[in-house]
């Protein structure tokens, strides 16, 4: 084996090990709400954390660009550059954010009503949640870009310790609810956030440099938007159920229990997956720089369509067990096995969509990003035309249709990018 390959096979396994730690503790959250706060309580926790998903998708957006923009920095003065953008970019979400909160007090009430919370306070820590990780994502890119996978490990493994540790501790004190849930997370947010300053260091504390912001947003406006519309693929669902079932009938349907248990299943498989996709961005954009080939998109391809087609036939043959080992101590939660399939080959198309993707944005290609909006508002637009027909069905079988319906959409997703990656011109 090259040692290009070595490498990359023993960055990857590191990433992997460490987003299935934090993963495994960020799984053992929604567990332990599950079972601590209830059904009512658990679904409420879904529903702020797939809100937060979607409001802060730009997040993956400062991510990716900051990863490949730290990546392709191969002198000094542009290395000098990146520090300069990400300190104003910290600036920036802080302003913006204030904003949101404005807005925030001004439509609480009609939020609170909307996803039928038990008060505002879930909103509120949400909004900080967001907040935090905007800021991590910046981070996470400038770790990431350099190439320090030793440091944006550790960020993944203490981000899912760190928020499991403080959930536990606020809903146990303090008795709180969903609310409380969603502290936690912030607190653990905050954690992660120390670590990845802390990794990004020998940038941050660079002389301020010169930056083209024009060439930053021609960047950061696509990959913004990209990353908006691929969490609508992961966390819209979730909302929409939410919204769409009437109050009255919130207990038949159990949405907490019949349908929130698979979908983190899927959550927790891209979990398993994407971390190959993290090695190979950096590499791609530095070679993409340099003028140097690379076989990083195929390794990556290979790795993460074997490791999750593996896992989604292993969902499929036996989709009860991963509902029985995240929620052993909860057997109502595994009537959602039914879903386990379709969630589980969902997620497997679109970790490698996203391979695609990161592919095509490491060099800089956003030709994509326009089709896969229109995918993405087809896939909301599709289940809101589905609406009143999932009113008039089971529960069970109003649920099944809608995770096809998500197959479908993701699948065409990774036809997309596959296609131009293949056919898109350079």
């Amino acid at each position: 084996m090259s040692e290009s390959k070595q490498s990359f096979a023993r960055q990857g396994a590191w990433m992997v090990l460490a987003t299935v730690a934090g993963g495994a503790a960020m799984m053992l959250v929604h567990t332990f709400v599950s079972k601590r706060c209830g059904d009512r309580a658990y679904a409420e926790f879904k529903a702020l954390l797939s809100s937060f998903y979607v409001i802060a998708a730009v997040g993956g957006g400062l991510w990716m660009l900051f990863g490949q923009q730290t990546a392709a920095a191969v002198t000094e003065p542009l290395l000098r550059g990146v520090g300069s953008a990400a300190r104003r970019t910290g600036l920036l979400i802080l302003a913006v954010w204030l904003l949101v909160a404005v807005g925030l007090v001004i439509f609480q009430d009609r939020l609170v009503e909307l996803w039928k919370l038990s008060g505002p306070q879930g909103l509120w820590a949400t909004w900080g949640l967001g907040l935090l990780t905007l800021w991590v994502s910046v981070a996470r890119g400038l770790v990431q870009g350099r190439q320090n996978f030793t440091a944006l490990g550790w960020l993944t493994i203490l981000d899912g310790i760190g928020r499991f540790g403080t959930v536990v501790a606020i809903v146990v004190l303090f008795s709180g609810g969903a609310a409380g849930a969603i502290t936690g997370a912030a607190l653990g947010c905050a954690g992660a956030l120390a670590v990845g300053l802390w990794g990004a260091r020998d940038i941050l504390r660079l002389p301020a440099g010169k930056m083209d912001a024009s060439a930053w947003r021609a960047g950061f406006v696509p990959l913004a938007i990209n990353a908006a519309a691929v969490q609508v693929f992961q966390q819209y669902d979730n909302m929409f159920w939410q919204a769409a079932i009437p109050a009255a009938d919130l207990s038949a349907w159990n949405l907490g229990a019949r349908y929130s248990p698979a979908q983190t299943v899927g959550f927790g498989l891209t979990q398993f997956t994407v971390p190959l996709a993290l090695v190979m961005m950096p590499r791609l954009a530095r070679s993409a720089a340099m003028g140097e080939a690379s076989n990083s998109l195929k390794l990556t391809v290979l790795c993460t369509a074997a490791m999750g087609g593996s896992a989604a036939l292993a969902c499929t043959i036996l989709p009860r067990l991963p509902l029985q080992v995240m929620f052993f101590n909860k057997p109502e939660n595994w009537a959602a096995a039914p879903l386990v399939p379709w969630f589980a080959w969902a997620m497997t198309f679109f970790t490698l969509a996203n391979v695609f993707l990161n592919d095509l944005f490491a060099r800089r290609r956003f030709g994509v990003v326009a089709v896969i909006v229109v995918l993405s508002a087809g896939y909301v637009a599709v289940l809101q035309w589905l609406k009143p027909r999932f009113l008039g069905m089971e529960a069970d079988q109003a649920y099944r249709m809608g995770v096809q319906v998500l197959c479908g959409f993701t699948l065409s997703m990774l036809a997309v990018a596959a296609a131009f990656v293949r056919f898109g011109k350079r």
